[in-house]
C-alpha cells in the first residue's frame, strides 16, 4: 500500500502562477495530486491534475481560488476537495467528480463562498454554496451524464455552453456507482437573481 501524492504540503501550499501538470494514477486510494494539510491557496496560473482514484486538490482546512484555469478530474472521487471551508473569489475552474457520493466541489457542509469568477462543478453531488456570505449567484443543476447544457441570459445572450462528461466510479471506493444522474454547479458574474 502507498499513500503517494504528486504535491504534497504539510502546512500552508500557494500556487501563484505557472503552469502546473500532476496525473496520479495509482490504484490505491489516496493517490492524490494536490495536497496541503492546512490551506491550499491557487492566485493564477494554469493548473491541470486528474487523480484514477482519490482528490486531485485536496486541503484540510480552506481551499480558496482567487485566480487562473483549474482542471480538475478524478476518475473515482470528488474533482476539488477541502475538508474544511471552500472559497471560489476568481479564475476559471472545471472540476469533475464521479458518480454520488462524490463531488464536483465538496466541503463537507462547511462554509462554501462565491463572491467571483466562473466554475463549473459536476459529479453525482455537490456541497452547496453558503447562501448568506455568497456575493455571486449560483445555479445547482440536476442533468445526466453526458448531456450538454446551455444557459442563457434573459435576452439569450449565451453564458455558457458545456458538455457534461460521463461519469466514471463513484458509490464510495471503489465501487462502480450506479445512475447516470449528475449534478452540475455553474457559478459566473453574469448571472442575475431571478433572472
Amino acid at each position: 500500500y502507498a499513500n503517494p501524492k504528486g504535491i504534497k504540503s504539510q502546512g500552508n501550499l500557494t500556487i501563484n502562477g505557472g503552469t502546473v501538470t500532476v496525473n496520479c494514477t495509482q490504484n490505491n486510494e489516496g493517490g492524490e495530486c494536490i495536497e496541503s494539510k492546512a490551506t491550499l491557496t491557487i492566485n493564477g496560473g494554469n493548473i491541470e491534475t486528474y487523480s484514477k482514484t482519490d482528490d486531485p486538490i485536496n486541503a484540510r482546512t480552506n481551499l480558496t481560488i482567487n485566480g487562473g484555469t483549474v482542471y480538475s478530474h478524478s476518475d473515482n472521487n470528488d474533482g476539488i476537495d477541502s475538508n474544511g471551508t471552500l472559497f471560489l473569489n476568481g479564475g476559471f475552474v472545471i472540476s469533475n467528480g464521479a458518480r454520488q457520493p462524490e463531488e464536483g466541489f465538496d466541503c463537507d457542509n462547511n462554509q462554501f463562498k462565491i463572491t467571483g469568477g466562473t466554475h463549473i462543478g459536476t459529479g453525482g453531488a455537490t456541497s452547496n454554496p453558503t447562501q448568506n456570505v455568497c456575493t455571486q449567484p449560483s445555479l445547482k443543476i440536476n442533468t445526466q451524464s453526458g448531456y450538454a447544457i446551455q444557459i442563457l441570459k434573459s435576452d439569450g445572450t449565451v453564458i455558457c455552453t458545456y458538455q457534461c462528461p460521463t461519469l466514471s466510479g463513484g458509490g464510495g471506493w471503489p465501487g462502480p456507482g450506479g445512475g447516470s444522474g449528475l449534478v452540475m454547479l455553474f457559478t459566473n458574474p453574469q448571472l442575475q437573481t431571478g433572472s
